[in-house]
């Protein structure tokens, strides 16, 4: 079949997530195509963690509500469903999700709706545009269908959204993951955090916590942002966007990750540590609290101090860094290799193509 993927934004996690995606389907024997907003994502910023096999289509998508640039661009998007005719049409995130479930209907595709992290969930924004968010997810729950939950938490927030809906777990490509491996314990700490340096991932709450912890210890931030000079200034080095196999292996170089992230979805940097062998200390928000098990893959924590308590247990005992990072591992392998999943969601395209 022909899988259309269309995501606004192809930046941290929902990239990995594609990537691996479309090299599972093109790998099944399927045609796979993206389109991508040129405005957000400058081709060369994305063309080398993809199959070269992916096409790709530029379309202006802009991140902020728009109503008259947004229904230009769900024109334009219906006008690409109608040539390209794809069989299924599979939505990253929430802009992307608007824009091509309407596209979808007014063309007869089917839509599959990935929300990697629900719009109205977000504290960086005041109550009256979590409320837009939430409005304009119920009005287009019937639109799509169906959306689909990258975690059970993240699928019990959408319980009040109309239309058909279902989750399916975010997953990861073990194959070109290295190994565990041995980490000595030489009394220091080396604590890493993942992702684009912005309100969601909390930068302020990680530099409360490298403030109140031992100066010895060792910070790097895997990523950029425009918040990344506030990270710097308490310490955490920034590393700046790196190749993908060079971040996983100074990853896989730390001894924890730590993840103070607001709202997500289901966060592959998590995965991606727990795969690793890495122990996880992460906020009790929606997706963290699906993966990160309390004192079995790592430590869930409230505030500052409590993720300096866990940390300093992590520091003091190289065994329960081991023991959680095994841990971590052998749960990866069992729920969430994406090699698995991938027939869930070839079985779901199948579904709704028959029904077309």
């Amino acid at each position: 079949m022909h899988i259309l993927h269309f995501c606004g934004a192809l930046k941290g996690g929902p990239l990995t997530a594609i990537a691996e995606w479309t090299r599972q389907q093109i790998a099944a024997g399927h045609r796979v195509s993206l389109v991508y907003s040129p405005l957000r994502d400058p081709l060369d910023s994305f063309r080398a963690d993809l199959s070269p096999e992916v096409e790709l289509f530029p379309l202006n998508v802009q991140r902020d509500i728009h109503p008259i640039r947004d229904f230009r661009a769900c024109l334009r998007l219906a006008g690409m469903l109608r040539d390209i005719r794809p069989d299924i049409l599979h939505l990253h995130s929430s802009k992307a999700g608007a824009i091509g479930r309407v596209a979808g209907r007014l063309t007869g595709v089917p839509s599959v709706y990935s929300t990697h992290g629900m719009a109205y969930l977000r504290t960086d924004v005041g109550i009256f545009s979590r409320a837009l968010y939430f409005v304009l997810e119920w009005v287009l729950g019937p639109v799509g269908t169906v959306s689909v939950a990258c975690s059970p938490s993240e699928l019990q927030s959408m319980r009040a959204i109309p239309g058909r809906k279902m989750d399916i777990p975010n997953g990861i490509d073990l194959t070109i993951l290295p190994l565990p491996v041995e980490r000595p314990g030489n009394g220091t700490l080396k604590i890493s955090l993942c992702g684009r340096i912005t309100a969601q991932k909390n930068p302020e709450l990680a530099c409360q916590i490298a403030n109140l912890s031992p100066r010895e210890w060792h910070w790097v931030w895997l990523g950029d942002g425009e918040l990344g000079g506030m990270v710097a200034e308490a310490g955490i080095a920034v590393s700046g966007w790196q190749p993908r196999a060079t971040a996983i292996a100074m990853l896989g170089a730390s001894d924890v990750l730590l993840h103070t992230s607001s709202w997500e979805g289901m966060p592959i940097a998590i995965l991606e540590a727990m795969a690793l062998g890495l122990p996880v200390v992460a906020t009790d928000v929606v997706g963290n609290r699906d993966l990160v098990i309390q004192d079995k893959t790592g430590f869930i924590a409230a505030d500052a101090a409590g993720f300096v308590t866990a940390l300093k247990t992590l520091a003091e005992s190289p065994e329960i860094r081991c023991r959680m990072g095994s841990a971590g591992r052998r749960r990866v392998e069992q729920e969430f290799d994406q090699s698995k999943l991938a027939s869930r969601w070839l079985a779901l395209y199948e579904n709704f193509r028959t029904k077309r």
